[in-house]
């Protein structure tokens, strides 16, 4: 995005820092709370001089320069951490154990499933998600059982699913649950900082595994080549669409142009500040992995698989081997790349990654 105006304030640094080397992730977090920022689409732009230094949009920017280590220890206390998964009291294959969740949700259904038992319990009274499906998404505010049923389903582009916080304040949610990409789930534990927009009123905060997401480039893509006549679409490695038991296979190198390039430069695919993390198991389509980060988290998944609302299973000891190596060459990547001025972390977590280059 090219800005002809001079911008001051934090505008100014979110425009220069984030919008102009397009390292904005489309989480949505700055919208609302300033008339002069804007979703288009998909995509986040600055329409006005702004000369407020210590704006919120700035603030709460998960590509804006980021303390990692004070954010865990606001999330975890003095939990221990693992550089490469972060910080995690359980993994487990997990289900829901509902049907129809099970049956529309991706995988395992397990984020609907926790969202539908969390709003009946009133641990949560409403939810940012994602509505619409791989042919076009939709933020959505959600306060039903039968709101999150439509959200199900796994997105691949960058909905700003967190635009809607401030919507969620004026319907009087005290109590609002997130689900969102790793960038979502970051400005999500920034945005409970910021008392002047009620982040604290962000009480359950569910993050998925996210290696890379697609611009909306990618819409008119799927359009031009008939994929928007099926009905689900996944990237085990290829990308696979599918409809009435017919699945096709497109290569990914044939959509890796499409991805946005705020995500070569994201070092947590595994939402590390998350409640609960949740992504697929790459192994079994019937289930998702579920990686319990929090206290929080963990009471609510025990109290889940009491009541049947998600099944779990230990996760395989064989395959975290290989989970740690994806994701320890992701973060080597990011942390060789040029764009990563944004991340604070400690000095041992660099040298973790960069000095022996294997996961020790």
């Amino acid at each position: 995005m090219e800005v002809n105006a001079i911008v001051y304030g934090a505008a100014a640094k979110l425009v220069e820092e984030v919008l102009d080397t397009d390292l904005c992730s489309g989480c949505g977090a700055c919208i609302g709370y300033c008339p002069y920022i804007k979703t288009i689409g998909e995509r986040v732009a600055v329409i006005h001089d702004c000369n407020i230094c210590e704006g919120v949009c700035y603030r709460v920017c998960p590509r804006a320069s980021t303390n990692y280590q004070l954010l865990r220890q606001e999330v975890f206390g003095s939990a221990q951490f693992d550089p490469v998964l972060g910080t995690y009291e359980n993994m487990y294959f997990a289900r829901a154990g509902n049907e129809l969740i099970h049956t529309k949700g991706q995988y395992g259904g397990v984020v609907t499933a926790i969202f539908a038992y969390a709003l009946k319990q009133g641990l949560i009274e409403g939810a940012l998600m994602t509505g619409g499906d791989f042919t076009r998404t939709k933020p959505a505010v959600v306060s039903t059982v039968n709101e999150m049923l439509a959200c199900t389903g796994s997105k691949y582009t960058a909905s700003p699913t967190l635009s809607l916080f401030q919507e969620a304040v004026k319907k009087g949610f005290q109590n609002i649950g997130i689900v969102g990409r790793p960038c979502q789930v970051t400005a999500a534990r920034k945005m409970q900082e910021v008392t002047e927009i009620k982040g604290e009123r962000i009480s359950l905060v569910v993050g998925l595994f996210c290696m890379e997401s697609f611009t909306p480039d990618f819409y008119d893509y799927i359009k031009e080549n008939n994929l928007d006549e099926y009905y689900r679409m996944d990237i085990p490695k290829d990308v696979q669409f599918e409809r009435n038991g017919e699945n096709i296979f497109v290569p990914f190198d044939e959509v890796r142009k499409f991805v946005c390039k705020s995500c070569y430069s994201c070092f947590d695919p595994l939402s590390e500040l998350a409640d609960l993390s949740v992504g697929s198991t790459e192994h079994d389509p019937g289930w998702n992995t579920l990686i319990v980060r929090t206290e929080k988290g963990a009471e609510l998944v025990k109290k889940a698989v009491a009541r049947g609302v998600i099944e779990t299973k230990p996760y395989p000891k064989e395959l975290l081997p290989l989970l740690r190596k994806a994701v320890f060459y992701k973060k080597k990547r990011v942390l060789e790349g040029p764009d990563t001025n944004y991340l604070e972390l400690t000095p041992y977590e660099r040298k973790y990654f960069l000095a022996t280059g294997v996961d020790v």
